[in-house]
């Protein structure tokens, strides 16, 4: 009895070893898109099932979201293929200067403007652009909205700034790069901090999205009703820190309910991660690095 139960024991454990091996080859072929818990910030990558990687921005701590992309690619894999910076606000853009110290960017696109408090910091982005694009050969792209980028079964429509004008007493979230991705028919929108003002000149655009990254970690001035009804969102992400700015408000909570949208939050589920086949997709939650 001890040797049938022994033979069942292993039987057992050989299954669960393949199965488990099934599913994550099978996960390993899919698209996905991970939005790191990065406190109060944004942070969000992005790999196709051709091993394309794309970040767009990268939180506030310098190291934190370089750290979390080195615990799911191989060791060896020292290459991002494009860098989005959505605006030079710090918690979207300090983690970016991490990550780029520590991969070969193939890509940078932002829009090559715009306001952020430290003029310094800023001056640094710029240096770091110029040395990726001189020692790495780095293609420096700058996007506003009608930009439009084709790859494999994926696609980006750049759909703001329309224009970036220099000015001082503008806030930089107005500047927001805002972006739609479709992997076949599995649609995201990415909105950086915009609010209300931006939200109106993006009505009549196509803004259907399956999975919509709410505007400024779920602020009381942005996620219109009307915003929303144009997105139709089944997923709603908010990436927010604990004890932050009153984020995300209640309101705004209650009008991206209204919409019949999941949300899901940073703050408590870590990082968020979305599989999909193009078609069908699924959410993983988990924590890296932390």
């Amino acid at each position: 009895m001890k040797r049938i139960a022994y033979i069942v024991m292993v039987i057992l454990i050989v299954c669960n070893v393949i199965s488990w091996s099934y599913l994550f080859l099978e996960k390993d072929n899919l698209f996905k898109v991970v939005f790191f818990n990065v406190g109060q910030g944004d942070a969000i990558f992005i790999e196709t099932p051709e091993k394309e990687q794309i970040i767009i921005d990268g939180g506030a701590d310098y190291n934190l979201v370089a750290s979390k992309i080195s615990k799911i690619v191989p060791f060896w894999d020292k290459q991002i293929d494009a860098v989005v910076l959505t605006h030079l606000d710090s918690d979207h853009m300090n983690g970016l200067f991490g990550v780029i110290e520590k991969y070969k960017i193939k890509n940078v696109l932002w829009t090559g403007k715009g306001k952020e408090g430290s003029e310094e910091k800023l001056s640094n982005w710029k240096k770091l652009i110029k040395r990726e694009v001189i020692e790495n050969r780095a293609n420096e792209v700058l996007v506003k909205k009608g930009k439009k980028i084709i790859a494999e079964n994926l696609s980006l429509d750049f759909l703001l700034p329309e224009e970036i004008k220099d000015d001082k007493d503008k806030n930089s979230n107005e500047d927001s790069l805002v972006v739609r991705l479709c992997y076949l028919e599995t649609c995201f929108l990415f909105t950086g901090d915009i609010s209300f003002n931006e939200e109106k000149k993006l009505i009549g655009e196509n803004l259907k999205a399956d999975i919509l990254k709410v505007s400024h970690h779920g602020s009381k001035y942005g996620s219109s009703d009307e915003f929303l009804k144009s997105v139709s969102p089944k997923i709603a992400v908010i990436s927010v820190g604990k004890n932050n700015y009153g984020h995300p408000d209640s309101g705004t909570i209650e009008r991206i309910s209204n919409v019949g949208a999941k949300i899901i939050r940073t703050d408590m589920k870590g990082d968020i991660t979305i599989y999909s086949d193009g078609k069908n997709y699924g959410i993983v939650y988990q924590k890296l690095g932390e």
